[in-house]
Parts: structure tokens; sequence; C-alpha cells
């Protein structure tokens, strides 16, 4: 008696699973998270080319990078547009940005083509965001993004690219004796000020809902 009622409640409860599954499956692949997917799947091929260090492969590394922060753009408005916006989109959408960032910017330090105090304060800053947000969700609140994170992620994107093509690239293809940095650090660390003004927004909103100060 007692084996029928486990398996009785056994069987519903593999089809809730199995439709869950189905359900996740048919999420990861709509048109706009495949776009998304397919930013995440360049990211080591970006990072490679450009730990090749030679002016060809950096000019690829580039070439990569640019197809990829492209999609950015594009999966968002085919979700937005088609209706087709999603959780799993929610998710992957802003950890794909962090790790074609992030890991970029890792990659740049490592090869003494970027100052790491820059680094140290984005990485910081993400992981203070996280914590802030794990306390939201553990108190069930859903608290998104402002403006001032998604004005940080676009220039930090804009920024890469005048740390990926160095003074002996541009000599190279262009014949040109010029350092891109200056302007790659222009828009890095203004990326630095949304950056910290967003977290501290993010911050007092949070707190607000939490203890209601």
């Amino acid at each position: 008696m007692v084996e029928k009622e486990k398996s009785d409640n056994t069987a519903p409860q593999k089809k809730i699973l199995i439709k869950k599954i189905f359900s996740l499956k048919k999420d990861l692949f709509t048109f706009p998270n495949l776009l998304t997917g397919m930013r995440i799947l360049l990211v080591p091929f970006v990072l490679f080319l450009i730990w090749l260090n030679s002016p060809t492969t950096r000019l690829w590394g580039l070439i990569f990078y640019a197809v990829a922060t492209t999609t950015d753009f594009f999966d968002g408005y085919f979700a937005r547009k088609h209706g087709s916006v999603s959780i799993t989109g929610k998710l992957l959408d802003p950890l794909a940005d962090k790790f074609i960032v992030n890991l970029t910017l890792v990659l740049l330090v490592s090869m003494g083509e970027l100052n790491v105090l820059p680094l140290l304060i984005i990485l910081a800053r993400e992981f203070y965001i996280f914590g802030i947000r794990s306390m939201a969700v553990e108190n069930g609140l859903v608290v998104p993004a402002g403006q001032g994170g998604k004005m940080k992620t676009m220039l930090q994107m804009f920024a890469l690219p005048f740390f990926m093509l160095n003074r002996e690239t541009i000599e190279h293809f262009l014949g040109i004796n010029l350092n891109p940095r200056f302007l790659g650090y222009i828009l890095l660390w203004g990326s630095i000020y949304f950056s910290v003004m967003s977290a501290y927004i993010y911050s007092r909103e949070v707190k607000k809902r939490v203890f209601g100060k």
C-alpha cells in the first residue's frame, strides 16, 4: 500500500520534471538566446587571438570581438520585437557581457597592455553587486539594473578595442605611429564612474526595500 502511494506521488513529479526540461530546452533555443550563446562561445577565440599577440591575430581578435558585441544589440532587439524575452535570456545576457568584458580585461592586464587598477575596481564592484543581489533574492526581491549599469557595460565594450589595437598593430596595417590607449582609458574610467554610481543607486534601492529606510 505504501509502495503504491509512493508510486502515485512519483509519477506527477516526473511529469513536472520532464515538462521543465522541455520548457528549458525550448527557452534556450530561441533566436535571441542562440545569439547570446554565440557571444559566449566567441569569447575564447577573442582571448586566444589577442594572446597570440601579433598584428594579424590582434586584428582578427578585434573582428571576432566586434561580431560578439554586435550580437548584444540584436539579441535584445529580436527578443523585444518578437515578445520572446525569457528568464533564461535575462540570465545569459548579462553573463555573456561579463565574460567578454572581464576576461578580456584580465588578459590585457596580464599582457601588460592595461593598468591593473581599473580592473580591480571593476571586479570589486561586480563581487559587491553579486552580494547585494543575493541578499535581495533571499528577501524575495527582484531589483532590475538601472541605466547606469547599462551605460557602464557599453563604455567598457567601446573601450576594449583601443587596447586590442595597440601601437604595433596600427603601425603595421596603417603605417601610423599612434597609441590608442589614451582614448581607451578615457572610456574605461568613464565606465568606472557609472559603475560606482549604479552600484550606489542599486544598494540604496535594495536597502530601502529590505529595511524600509
